[in-house]
């Protein structure tokens, strides 16, 4: 298990107030803005409020609210808040009445996403500074127009006048990742060869547009400042030397209250969704320069371990605050934690960005793998029960730890039992895998959690249907997961030669210094399962039937980065083969286009990462035989962290 790097104790500069343009904050750490995809019919509903109200119960210090649409032909996506409604209104004063009560300020981020938006939902052509096609969506952009300039000018100083009329303390105009304003400021979208582009004067003249604008309309007492991407990390692109004169310029003009940062783009999306496998700290050199050049606050906004902000960023002056999401996302308490010198019992995020990045990329609403109460803040505290009931659950996974975890906070009698000599279950053996270090964390702040807790931990026990009957219990809930199909494929083979991923992780088998790696799942266990061979000095080889190695890495970033890896560490690949049969150590695929057959041999060791079986059969043994059953987690149906311990948070409030 990998401990964070936060440190036990409170650091006072991370708690000092800070004056953001006359809005006083009580501490430096800012909930950055972000999707949810918790909006409907484009207004502010109870549960955004009630999501946003627990991060601000939770002691953050400024929230930045996000997924604002301030004009009807810019909505990338379909749950958008569209800050152009006038009755917009009343829902930014619930939510910034909601907040205020804990002392929390609340700003709009204001955003235009130019190119980056798509005419999927409104059917209505894109524009940007130049007519290219963007990388995301895929559409070509419309050239924009002077009246296209002066209509997108008009949206930001009208959706920044209801934000003030809503209650909320400012706004954030997004010259980041996703905005129009970026897109203007980057050589590599903005070709124009009118006034607006070409030099980086010329290529400032709209965003500065757009900031005096809305600097006229905000008035006095309500703070304006900027998203502002300081190094999008592509060739040619923004880089962090010249981010420093936009901050300057913007600063010199008396435009701006404060500067947020971030890198990255579409472009270099591994870097703006950054995983477990990205260090902490990428962006500090560039904020570092922002932060030297202007006289205004400087927000450290991306993928910052908030204790190092605190005693590294603050004190050494590289920022005067630090933005989080994921943190938040994943403990709404850390704040007041930190604060209280508790900061071993945070629950770490792992940024493994299955239920946050990768559910809103694909426009679902957003959740957290180690966090069921998200998108469900209106069930805070969990409600006691009218009736204490003697629970076994069997098995010690995620799902059966967080299924006791809930049920024991409730009031019932917890026994959780676990075959094994440790708890974990398979987050065990995933966490084996090339840089899934963290994902130990997931069972530390699990086992965290149930310790002081009505819960009786039974390790090294096997449960059988007789144990079961013998104690008699009010319900019970299996948990005992799932195990790889032990032959998935046709033909003659098995062990050592051709294994599975847990038996690499397990080191169950010698393995050979030539590996053929079949990748029918997509996911983290074959890619990183590979990557440690190739640590090891391993020449491996990965195929797949699919387009992509490790295809199910797109939607939570670390596709390219996974790739990159790979290839430097001599890792080879080969898509679009399906595996027909496996004999005597050859390989026998078919290419699936042409359906040309080929065979794949003189391979040391074959490793399959393919389907799994329910290991299910104790739930049927009991069928019938207990008064109260339930099955949750991989023995349902194999499935990834996420959905195991939602499972568990869910049976656990039922029974």
């Amino acid at each position: 298990m990998i401990m964070s790097e936060m440190s036990p104790s409170s650091d006072d500069r991370l708690f000092s107030p800070l004056t953001v343009g006359g809005v006083p904050l009580k501490n430096r750490i800012c909930f950055q803005a972000h999707r949810t995809h918790f909006v409907d019919d484009g207004l502010i509903n109870d549960r955004l409020i009630a999501y946003y109200h627990r991060r601000a119960e939770g002691g953050c210090g400024l929230i930045i609210l996000g997924e604002l649409a301030i004009d009807p032909g810019d909505q990338p996506w379909n749950k958008m808040i569209e800050a152009y409604r006038p009755d917009v209104v009343d829902g930014y004063r619930k939510l910034a009445d909601a907040v205020h009560g804990h002392g929390t300020r609340l700003f709009a981020q204001l955003c235009h996403h130019g190119f980056q938006s798509s005419g999927f939902v409104t059917r209505q052509a894109v524009v940007g500074p130049s007519a290219i096609s963007d990388i995301a969506f895929g559409e070509v952009s419309k050239a924009m127009e002077t009246e296209d300039l002066t209509d997108v000018i008009a949206s930001f100083t009208k959706a920044a006048a209801l934000a003030r009329d809503g209650g909320l303390d400012g706004v954030e105009i997004d010259v980041g990742v996703e905005s129009l304003l970026r897109q203007f400021l980057s050589p590599i979208s903005n070709f124009r060869q009118d006034e607006y582009g070409g030099s980086l004067e010329n290529r400032l003249r709209f965003p500065l547009d757009v900031l005096r604008a809305v600097r006229r309309r905000a008035g006095a007492g309500f703070a304006v400042g900027v998203r502002l991407c300081v190094d999008e990390f592509f060739p040619g692109a923004i880089t962090a030397e010249e981010s420093v004169e936009i901050a300057k310029t913007m600063v010199g003009e008396g435009l701006v209250d404060f500067i947020n940062t971030t890198v990255g783009t579409y472009y270099s999306l591994h870097m703006m969704q950054p995983t477990m496998h990205t260090p902490f700290g990428i962006s500090l050199g560039a904020v570092a320069g922002v932060k030297a050049a202007v006289q205004v606050p400087v927000i450290a906004g991306h993928h910052l371990d908030v204790i190092q902000a605190g005693e590294e960023i603050i004190e050494a002056g590289k920022a005067d605050a630090v933005g989080v999401v994921r943190p938040l996302i994943c403990d709404p308490d850390l704040p007041n934690k930190i604060k209280a010198g508790k900061a071993a019992d945070v629950k770490l995020c792992v940024r493994d960005n299955q239920g946050c990045v990768g559910r809103v990329n694909q426009s679902k609403s957003l959740s957290c793998t180690q966090n069921p109460e998200v998108g469900d803040e209106n069930r805070h505290p969990l409600p006691a029960v009218s009736q204490k009931k003697r629970l076994m659950i069997i098995g010690g996974g995620p799902a059966g730890m967080e299924a006791a975890r809930t049920a024991s906070l409730r009031g019932h009698e917890v026994t959780l039992y676990e075959r094994s000599a440790e708890v974990g279950g398979q987050v065990n053996l995933a966490s084996r895998g090339a840089g899934r270090e963290r994902l130990g964390d997931v069972v530390g702040n699990l086992d965290r959690s149930i310790q002081g807790l009505d819960i009786t931990l039974m390790t090294d026990t096997e449960v059988t249907a007789d144990l079961v009957k013998s104690q008699n219990p009010d319900a019970v809930i299996v948990a005992t997961g799932s195990s790889p199909v032990e032959n998935p494929l046709p033909g003659d083979y098995g062990p050592p030669q051709v294994i599975n991923v847990q038996d690499v992780l397990n080191q169950t088998c010698p393995i050979g210094e030539t590996v053929l790696f079949i990748d029918e799942n997509g996911g983290h266990h074959a890619t990183a399962t590979a990557e440690l061979l190739a640590d090891q000095g391993k020449k491996v080889d990965i195929i797949t039937s699919d387009l992509f190695i490790g295809i199910e890495l797109a939607a939570i970033g670390d596709l390219y980065a996974s790739r990159q890896r790979l290839l430097k560490k001599g890792a080879t690949f080969r898509t679009d083969l399906s595996v027909e049969k496996i004999e005597q150590g050859v390989v026998h695929v078919r290419r699936n286009y042409t359906n040309e057959q080929e065979v794949l041999e003189g391979y040391d060791t074959i490793v399959l990462d393919m389907q799994s079986r329910v290991d299910d059969d104790l739930y049927h043994q009991l069928k019938g035989q207990v008064r109260e059953l339930y099955r949750i987690g991989d023995c349902v149906a194999p499935r990834n962290i996420e959905m195991a311990i939602y499972e568990g948070r869910k049976t656990g409030e039922q029974i």
